[in-house]
């Protein structure tokens, strides 16, 4: 192999590097969005809506014992916190999913992403009628349906669709870890962490 083909192979690695840290960095909201901005997202978020349930491309799963557990589940929390109530479950999107849990003071959310192969526990607050995360990120609820609202470059846009859906009751810590840890050696603490932030994961009288 001559000098200039493995110079180049060099190169070549140095900016595949560099392009893959770009679109790690970028995976993570620079900035809150502004409120011009989030009605603008609203709209999107509505008609991302709109061409979900005309193409019915993505079908709700769940039975009705489901989605009476589910409202059981959120009337429960309703007379507790009345505000994060609504935000609470199992939200499902294309191949990730998004678990919104109770956090231990009023209008406090713990949230955990789950993607292909990936886990991540965050926190918010809710906030106006939208949860404001740590990572910079709005979550805006239209009906049955969540969108994530961040800035990317500087452009505020709903990076995920379609919209997170059909929420179910959200996973026990036990559930989730079972079904989580087979060769991830961050799960258990992460659920660690759960447990030490104060985030609930039942109902409010399994204290």
């Amino acid at each position: 192999m001559n000098g200039k083909l493995i110079i180049s192979l060099g190169l070549s690695i140095i900016a595949l590097n560099v392009c893959s840290w770009q679109v790690f960095a970028q995976s993570y909201s620079e900035r809150y969005p502004t409120n011009a901005e989030l009605m603008r997202l609203r709209e999107k978020l509505r008609g991302q809506i709109r061409t979900r349930e005309n193409e019915n491309e993505f079908k709700d799963s769940r039975i009705s014992a489901d989605k009476q557990r589910y409202n059981s589940f959120v009337s429960a929390w309703a007379k507790v916190d009345r505000i994060v109530a609504p935000f609470l479950g199992y939200w499902s999107g294309y191949e990730e999913s998004l678990l919104v849990y109770p956090g231990n003071s009023k209008g406090r959310v713990c949230i955990i992403y789950e993607g292909l192969g990936e886990n991540e526990l965050f926190f918010g607050n809710v906030i106006d009628g939208e949860i404001r995360t740590n990572r910079k990120e709005v979550i805006i609820k239209q009906g049955n349906y969540l969108g994530v609202a961040s800035v990317r470059n500087n452009q505020p846009d709903i990076f995920v669709t379609p919209p997170y859906m059909n929420p179910r009751i959200p996973l026990t810590m036990s559930e989730f870890m079972n079904r989580a840890r087979m060769n991830r050696p961050d799960i258990p603490p992460m659920v660690q962490k759960f447990k030490t932030s104060g985030c609930r994961d039942g109902l409010p009288s399994q204290r």
